[in-house]
């Protein structure tokens, strides 16, 4: 095995040059080898990871620096960790939430301590996509729908048949689209994610949609993908923001945490002309809320308005919370 320092020269000048400070920071000199678990918890938290645009890359190369030198010293496992997908997921969420200069450490660190335990599919994830699939099946390669384009009254009554939306909510009635809240949000889910699309008055699967269909994991990162649907930068924020919330605490009030990230965003984002920070981001929250009804994300708490993310909500806010700092980071 080769010692760091006969390894360091061997790295060309610019892979050494960001080798170098790291290895400072890591209090590690020529004849000491740091432990695997030393590199993770250096690359996790005390890496500086600047929020300047210009440099968006910077701690990712060092990561990939070390790794470089790593693998020269017959450190495998320490070389592991430098090119691990995790490593880099967290330096992406550590450099958007940089972005946040003015939002104590504290607020972040709950959501970053749970990511790696949050799978990307959670398992039994059908049970949350039923009605996802059940509505991509009801269309079938396409159906005509009504003149302002919500779905005929007869495919209506047979998905509430098959999910009794009204038996859960007595006070629904199965005439139309509009009369049954959690299938409308369903339906503009799916296609603002572009998995239905209108094309003259038949609403089609896409391509994509089929697809989804044949894949449970496929499916679920396609809903719970922030894009296309919120594309904005201030969307894209606000349900970050919002994200590390609901993983902070454990109810998810819309009301509540709209007021409680409006204070993290009023620090980057100015109001718009005609709305302010708060409204656009209520907006955002709601929308979000609105989605995880028919998906199963949310279980009753103490009363009506009191929703507490389960596995399936808790799973997508860390599908939210990955997907704006891969977007930033």
């Amino acid at each position: 095995m080769k010692d760091l320092g006969r390894a360091l020269l061997e790295l060309d000048e610019a892979t050494g040059a960001r080798v170098a400070p790291a290895l400072a920071q890591l209090r590690v000199g020529a004849d000491e080898e740091p432990g695997a678990a030393a590199v993770r918890d250096y690359l996790w938290w005390q890496l500086p990871v600047p929020a300047d645009e210009s440099d968006e890359r910077a701690a990712h190369e060092i990561a990939w620096a070390l790794g470089d030198l790593f693998e020269r010293a017959g450190l495998v496992e320490q070389a592991a960790v430098c090119r691990a997908a995790a490593t880099h997921e967290r330096l992406a969420v550590r450099r958007w939430t940089a972005t946040f200069p003015q939002v104590p450490p504290a607020f972040w660190t709950p959501a970053l301590e749970g990511l790696d335990r949050l799978p990307e599919v959670p398992q039994r994830v059908r049970l949350s996509l039923a009605g996802a699939t059940g509505l991509l099946e009801a269309v079938g390669s396409g159906l005509t729908v009504a003149p302002d384009g919500s779905l005929p009254v007869q495919t209506v009554v047979a998905l509430d048949n098959r999910f009794r939306w009204t038996e859960d909510f007595p006070w629904m009635h199965p005439n139309r689209e509009q009369d049954i809240p959690p299938l409308a949000f369903l339906r503009r889910h799916l296609t603002e994610q572009r998995l239905l699309a209108r094309v003259g008055d038949r609403l089609e699967p896409t391509a994509q949609g089929r697809a989804a269909l044949q894949q449970w994991s496929r499916l679920w990162r396609a809903v719970v993908a922030p894009q296309p649907r919120w594309s904005e930068p201030f969307e894209l924020d606000t349900l970050g923001v919002m994200a590390a919330s609901l993983l902070r605490a454990p109810a998810f009030t819309p009301g509540r945490v709209a007021e409680e990230l409006t204070s993290v965003l009023a620090g980057k984002w100015r109001a718009a002309s005609d709305r302010s920070v708060f409204e656009r981001a209520s907006l955002v929250v709601q929308e979000w809320y609105q989605v995880g009804v028919p998906l199963g994300w949310w279980d009753t708490g103490r009363g009506p308005a009191d929703r507490r993310p389960n596995a399936f909500g808790r799973a997508a806010a860390g599908a939210v919370f990955r997907a704006v700092a891969a977007r930033g980071g």
